[in-house]
């Protein structure tokens, strides 16, 4: 065997490999040789790993602060800094901060996940195949004062980033995608600022009534192509979604209406062409309000189309999770 298959076969680099193989011709037991450990020995054991993973399985937003404390309720004869804690916790229980994602109580709740289980169940029997006859559909909301979440500064400088402090409009951007590419963009700018009443207010966000002149637009470009007569129309279960109005007008068109199980962003791929198209909306600083509209349509015609096949292979891949009741 070469040094070059023997290293793909162990996973290592192919330098490393042919080192190794001329330090066994020049003394075959000297890579064999144990490195002796140096330094003090490591106060933290098995037991204070296992106690450190339990505690953060519980409670993954702790601080390290929180994790020493609670070690050393746990481990009355323990005596160990904050810093020592922090490298045992990356080094040793292979844990990392990261960005957190927050998901609602309900989206994984017994009665959701045999929701989900239960929607598979239903659609794996029927024709509907994510990746050649589905048409997925959702809105979100685009303003100027989007910044990423991370931010360069010198060392040892907090990392500030200044955005307005006034109160911004949101503009609603409403697409339709399949795993072929972009079908349609609207967008729905903000309606100049009115006195509230005092008896209630008026929503300036999507209503059905441009949703559905979004789907009618929708529904106008998929009839260019034949072949996507019959397509099914994927949409979650907003309520904006759910009025009796839309799914007739789909099925009058001549196409079918399918509403994804409530709180399963995961089965929805446009979801993930969202998080792309925000991106680099994110990139750029906006120097006047009246651009952000171009900006965000510029920035979903952007996405690549091989992308999307992506984005709906994801959620496709979801499916082997509800029919075995994992979480999503």
């Amino acid at each position: 065997m070469t040094a070059s298959a023997a290293a793909k076969q162990l996973g290592i680099h192919t330098r490393t490999a042919y080192r190794w193989v001329s330090q066994y011709n020049a003394c075959p037991d000297s890579i064999f040789e144990s490195c002796k450990k140096v330094g003090r020995k490591c106060i933290l054991t098995e037991e204070h790993k296992t106690t450190v993973i339990n505690f953060i399985d519980a409670n993954p937003s702790a601080t390290v602060v929180e994790v020493t404390e609670h070690l050393l309720k746990r481990f009355h004869d323990l005596n160990v800094s904050r810093s020592t804690v922090n490298n045992f916790m990356s080094r040793e229980c292979n844990l990392s901060l990261k960005k957190a994602d927050f998901h609602s109580i309900e989206r994984n709740s017994p009665a959701k996940i045999e929701e989900q289980y239960n929607w598979v169940c239903k659609w794996e029997n029927t024709d509907m195949n994510f990746l050649t006859n589905c048409v997925f559909l959702d809105e979100s909301a685009f303003n100027i004062n989007m910044k990423r979440s991370r931010a360069w500064s010198r060392t040892g400088d907090r990392a500030i980033v200044t955005r307005p402090t006034t109160r911004v409009n949101t503009t609603s951007i409403l697409d339709a995608i399949s795993a072929v590419g972009l079908i349609a963009v609207g967008v729905k700018k903000p309606r100049p600022a009115k006195k509230r009443k005092a008896d209630g207010y008026t929503s300036s966000g999507t209503v059905t009534g441009h949703y559905i002149s979004f789907l009618k637009t929708t529904l106008d470009e998929m009839d260019r192509y034949p072949h996507m007569k019959g397509h099914y129309i994927v949409m979650d279960n907003a309520p904006i979604h759910t009025h009796e109005n839309i799914k007739k007008y789909i099925g009058y068109r001549g196409y079918k209406c399918v509403y994804l199980p409530t709180y399963s962003p995961e089965l929805n791929p446009i979801e993930q062409f969202w998080a792309v198209a925000k991106s680099k909306v994110k990139r750029h600083r906006f120097l006047q309000e009246d651009t952000l509209s171009k900006r965000i349509t510029e920035a979903c015609n952007s996405v690549e189309k091989g992308h999307f096949k992506g984005f709906v292979t994801h959620s496709y891949k979801c499916w082997d999770k509800c029919r075995n009741k994992i979480s999503i």
